[in-house]
């Protein structure tokens, strides 16, 4: 009897989170005992890709791509990548198109859209464009894949992160931000797709009163509240 075939999404997800909450834990040097196993104190890689996919989930319908391909290219895009690479390289979309066949392999995903879910992950990196990507499902890949970098959940994954390079202060974490925000706005003006570009605006205002918030807090003598 033939088996049968795994859920793609399932299959994404659970190589995904094996992958990531290992080089969590290697990142960290350190973990939390469970019923399940050791957890790391944050699995960014994996909190990062969910970002992503509930992107592109939004955004595939707004931009006319392939809902199957983008979702899968989300779930993908990063799988290979490591925190902190402690081999001093960054080939991850590469490694991450190399492993795609192997992880898909067993499951219901269409075997004639894995080229266009490689193509999609190897066009991913970078965060400036000087063109516009083709095909959609790669230029919304991209988007989604740098709106995840921008708003509320973002500071989520910047400030859980931050303490596994090293000691954080305030006053630190405010100066690499309002340094972001000049990288930030770069990556507004590169966002592909029209859905995505507004989204990058609102995100973007709202990193901009963020920080401006948190520099009237972290002030000395703090600013006077504004009416």
């Amino acid at each position: 009897m033939k088996e049968a075939l795994k859920p793609w999404r399932v299959v994404c997800e659970a190589d995904l989170r094996v992958h990531s909450e290992a080089d969590s834990i290697r990142f960290w040097r350190s973990s939390h005992p469970t019923e399940n196993g050791p957890r790391a104190i944050f699995n960014y890689r994996f909190e990062h890709t969910l970002a992503v996919v509930k992107i592109a989930k939004w955004l595939a319908p707004l931009a006319g791509a392939d809902a199957e391909i983008l979702e899968c290219a989300a779930w993908l895009h990063d799988v290979r990548k490591f925190l902190n690479d402690p081999q001093g390289k960054d080939h991850h979309a590469q490694d991450a198109v190399a492993a795609v066949d192997g992880i898909l392999a067993g499951s219901d995903f269409p075997a004639a859209k894995i080229p266009m879910v490689k193509q999609a992950i190897l066009h991913h990196v970078g965060l400036h464009l000087s063109h516009r990507l083709e095909p959609i499902e790669a230029a919304c890949l991209w988007d989604a894949d740098k709106l995840s970098k921008l708003g509320a959940a973002s500071m989520i994954h910047f400030n859980c992160i931050s303490g596994g390079f090293g000691p954080v202060e305030t006053r630190q974490i405010l100066t690499q931000g309002e340094r972001w925000l000049e990288l930030a706005r770069g990556i507004v003006d590169s966002l592909n797709t029209v859905p995505a570009q507004t989204e990058g605006e609102r995100r973007y205002r709202f990193l901009v009163h963020y920080y401006a918030q948190l520099r009237r807090e972290w002030s000395d003598p703090m600013m006077e509240s504004q009416p």
